[in-house]
């Protein structure tokens, strides 16, 4: 039996936990491996805590246990500098126990970005896999290229990212492996035929509340295609340290009273399935799963064209929108071709159900095990 652990730093509510789970949901069907997931702090979000509960056979290590010196971090400047030399110091003096723990698993999975390197360039013999799920432009502004020579794989997730990524390091070219986050398609359209909550018809964005997601485009294209649609809604869905930011912007808008923030939600596929489309509107995506679950519960996509994932989804536009990134107008403008059927919807929408298998979880699973073995 192989030992595979999963490592990343925190478990919080967030898209690459979330992947995650649904990973191990179908990778722990296979008797032949033994599952641990590692982390630096304790798990304490509940629904990861109930998930672990119920999954007793997925072993758990925390690696830094001490709540002082946790993942998170103060906001005052001066206690910021202080607790990260103090959690430096306390890493440093567990690193023979850190190692001695993670060198018993045949194989090593730094989940998140490179964020067990440190701790991996301790152990010798075990596998490395590291699990990229950003963009291009975080991999080269973090300069995680000087990670390489210490994995022998490297998991990114579109071909588009695989490629870009071979060319500029040549010397580390056989090492990237593209793999697409699983997607647990019957579970997603089981949830979307739920009541509605929403009545009339609108567009959805379901997004995290940040900056980067360039939440400001899909309100100025709003508020743009509201001058000559007056009957229609925007629904935001998710949450963020930004949401007020983005609450306050709004205010300012003419749209104002057909824009409705419902926060994160359990079940967002409802609102998805029952909207005229779903916008994404980033400046740079990993994999923005958002769009797959939107294929699955057949509602059609506007997206931006950024780097990486939305054009590999989306099929060159055959089974999407596509605009060009922060572009409000035009934006503005794919809205009402969809709303005022100037486009071809439901082919799209057909295209792109037929491309659903790719992101299958059980496809994602063998390349997964295949990649361990």
């Amino acid at each position: 039996m192989k030992k595979v652990a999963f490592c990343l730093r925190d478990m919080q509510l967030g898209g690459v936990e979330s992947v995650l789970i649904r990973t191990l949901d179908n990778l722990i069907r296979d008797k032949d491996l033994d599952v641990t997931v590692v982390t630096y702090v304790n798990v304490t979000e509940p629904v990861f805590m109930d998930w672990f509960r119920r999954h007793p056979s997925v072993k758990r290590i925390v690696l830094y246990p001490s709540r002082v010196f946790g993942t998170k971090m103060p906001r005052f400047f001066l206690w910021r500098v202080i607790k990260h030399f103090c959690r430096d110091v306390y890493r440093f003096l567990r690193r023979c126990t850190v190692a001695k723990k993670l060198s018993v698993f045949d194989t090593l999975i730094d989940y998140h970005d490179f964020g067990f390197a440190r701790e991996f360039a301790k152990v010798g013999c075990a596998k490395k896999i590291a699990w990229f799920h950003s963009s291009l432009n975080v991999f080269v502004k973090r300069k995680f290229y000087r990670c390489l020579s210490g994995y022998d794989n490297v998991i990114v997730l579109t071909d588009d990212c695989a490629a870009d990524l071979r060319n500029m390091y040549p010397q580390y070219a056989n090492k990237f492996v593209r793999i697409y986050n699983p997607i647990d398609v019957e579970n997603i359209k089981k949830k979307s035929v739920a009541k509605s909550k929403i009545n009339g018809d609108y567009f959805c964005c379901v997004t995290r509340m940040s900056y980067d997601k360039d939440i400001k485009t899909v309100l100025n294209a709003f508020d743009s295609f509201w001058e000559t649609h007056r009957g229609v809604g925007l629904i935001m869905v998710g949450g963020g340290d930004k949401t007020n930011v983005f609450q306050n912007y709004v205010s300012a808008l003419n749209s104002r009273k057909n824009i409705v923030f419902v926060g994160p939600q359990k079940n967002p596929f409802v609102y998805m399935k029952n909207a005229k489309a779903n916008i994404l509107s980033s400046y740079g995506e990993g994999l923005p799963t958002v769009l797959i679950e939107s294929q699955v519960v057949g509602t059609i996509n506007i997206s931006s064209n950024c780097k990486y994932g939305p054009r590999e989804i989306l099929m060159d536009g055959r089974g999407g929108i596509l605009f060009n990134p922060g572009d409000a107008q035009q934006l503005a403008q794919c809205m009402a071709d969809v709303y005022d059927n100037e486009m071809d919807v439901k082919r799209m929408v057909a295209e792109s159900s037929k491309a659903l298998k790719r992101f299958d979880s059980m496809t994602i699973v063998k390349q997964i095990k295949s990649l361990i073995s």
